[in-house]
C-alpha cells in the first residue's frame, strides 16, 4: 500500500489527556500525556505519573486514568476511518486467498481496512483473525 496506515499521534495522545485531565480536578493534560505510551492502563499511567511527576494517586484517579487509553483507541480509529474513506482504500488481496495466518474469509465491517480470516486450524465458527491490509502477505 502506498498510502500509509494513520498512527496514534502526540495530538491524539494530548486530546485524550484533555478529556481525562477534565475529570482530575483539572490536571494538567500535558503531564498526562507525557507520562502516557500507547498503550498503557490507568494504573501503568498512575505509576508513571508518580515516578515523574510525584503525583499522590487515590483509586478513583487510576479510574479516571484508565481511560486514556479508550480515548486513545477510539481517536485513532476515527482517524483511520477518514483515512480509509479519504483515500478509497481497497484491499489489495481477494477473499479465499491463503496469507501465513490463514484464509482470508472476508473482509471487517468495523475496523478499517481489515480482513477477516479464518486462522490456520481454527474450526471454531464465526471466530476470526483481523488483519490489516498492508499485512496479509499470500503464501
Amino acid at each position: 500500500m502506498s498510502i500509509t496506515r494513520p498512527r496514534v499521534t502526540k495530538e491524539m495522545i494530548l486530546e485524550a489527556a484533555k478529556q481525562v485531565a477534565k475529570n482530575l480536578d483539572d490536571a494538567d493534560a500535558e503531564t498526562i500525556a507525557k507520562a502516557y505510551s500507547h498503550p498503557m492502563d490507568g494504573y501503568e499511567l498512575a505509576k508513571e505519573l508518580d515516578r515523574m511527576y510525584c503525583w499522590d494517586i487515590t483509586m478513583s484517579d487510576v479510574e479516571e486514568l484508565d481511560g486514556m487509553n479508550s480515548i486513545v483507541g477510539d481517536l485513532h480509529r476515527e482517524a483511520e476511518d477518514r483515512w480509509f474513506k479519504d483515500n478509497n482504500i481497497q484491499p489489495p488481496l481477494p477473499i479465499g486467498t491463503r496469507i501465513k495466518n490463514g484464509v482470508i474469509e472476508g473482509i471487517c465491517q468495523y475496523s478499517a481496512a481489515r480482513y477477516l480470516v479464518k486462522e490456520n486450524g481454527c474450526t471454531q465458527k464465526g471466530r476470526f483473525l483481523l488483519i490489516r491490509f498492508e499485512d496479509a502477505v499470500a503464501v
